[in-house]
């Protein structure tokens, strides 16, 4: 498993973890969790959203985001 933090600012953090499932070889689990902070930096809400895409899936997901930006 693979993990990055995307964002992480004084009321805000995104982290992706991401891993390659067994079978097949081509799918991709990917874990995005947002979460909350307080004032201390405490997390104070988290939710995590799931996904499984394909290799092929993953790349139009990538020119997705660049062709929305």
């Amino acid at each position: 498993m693979k993990e990055v933090i995307i964002k992480d600012d004084a009321g805000f953090r995104l982290v992706l973890k991401a891993w390659k499932c067994s079978a097949p070889r081509d799918l991709n689990a990917l874990e995005f969790t947002q979460q909350a902070k307080d004032l201390n930096g405490d997390v104070t809400l988290s939710s995590t959203y799931q996904f499984f895409m394909t290799d092929a899936e993953l790349d139009i997901l990538a020119e997705g985001i660049k062709n929305v930006i």
